[in-house]
């Protein structure tokens, strides 16, 4: 189950969760601290661009995060939204936080970078909640197909785009897409199939052909080989045809549906060998 879902699940198992204030006391020394973490974050913000002749830059900056970090203003917890698929030890690398750390001393741009790394990920948006919180939320790719390359199969999004680290063994049921360029448009091709559900039921796989147009692979060996102009259409007629005559369940290798109005079949005849001598 993902770490980030509405209840919020911590990412680190011993990072307890914000206490919320019982008192006025506490809820003073929250906005105490706050102040000093703003007042921190415009000095070091000050410091890092207006040039200071007779200060050293980073040793100030080092002193201010010292001091915000006396004032309690430091790393407590880490929440993560939005996550399915990306691998925990994966995201913790990728964040390598340390509790305890100054909260103005996190590099959020380098957060974003590293996390952007990850295959799974496609976007992630990161936040600084004082007074420790480092907010996360993920938007993961969504995988549509299994793109067959040589011998290997490799987990593609709607842009066909390969998801690094994904393992497709985990995602058979989704539908093999094969052919030279066949992944930037294997999103259209899968769009089309499914406006006719019960017959996409019965499909394995899709071969992209010269660049222009789709063979369908039907679970039970048959190959329907749809046109390059207006393929819905085709599907459609094929789906109507089906319902009433069921041809997808004869016993064919080929419907050919390439010439407009027109379906041609090939019987599923099989190949005969020599027999042994005897």
């Amino acid at each position: 189950s993902s770490i980030g879902d509405c209840t919020m699940r911590r990412l680190i198992g011993w990072i307890k969760p914000q206490s919320q204030p019982h008192s006025l006391s506490p809820q003073i020394s929250l906005w105490r601290k706050i102040k000093i973490g703003f007042l921190s974050l415009f000095a070091i913000a000050t410091a890092s661009t207006i040039g200071m002749a007779m200060l050293d830059r980073e040793k100030l900056i080092n002193d201010l995060l010292t001091m915000s970090g006396n004032a309690g203003l430091v790393l407590t917890d880490i929440q993560v939204r939005g996550r399915a698929h990306t691998p925990q030890s994966r995201l913790l690398t990728a964040l390598n936080l340390q509790i305890g750390a100054p909260i103005f001393g996190i590099d959020l741009q380098n957060l974003h970078r590293n996390i952007s790394q990850i295959g799974w990920v496609e976007d992630a948006i990161i936040e600084r909640r004082l007074p420790g919180t480092i907010h996360i939320t993920l938007r993961e790719r969504v995988p549509i197909a299994l793109l067959q390359n040589k011998d290997k199969h490799k987990l593609i999004d709607r842009s066909g785009a390969i998801i690094d680290g994904a393992d497709p063994s985990q995602f058979t049921h989704l539908t093999v897409v094969a052919g030279d360029s066949a992944a930037p448009h294997a999103a259209a091709i899968l769009s089309i199939l499914k406006t006719e559900p019960e017959l996409f039921s019965e499909v394995w796989a899709v071969s992209y052909r010269s660049k222009r147009r789709w063979d369908v692979h039907l679970k039970n060996g048959m190959e329907v080989r749809l046109p390059e102009i207006d393929p819905v259409s085709a599907w459609s007629r094929l789906a109507m045809i089906d319902r009433k005559k069921a041809i997808t369940h004869r016993d064919l290798a080929v419907i050919d549906m390439r010439i407009p109005q027109q379906l041609i079949v090939e019987p599923n005849i099989p190949v005969r060998g020599r027999g042994s001598k005897t």
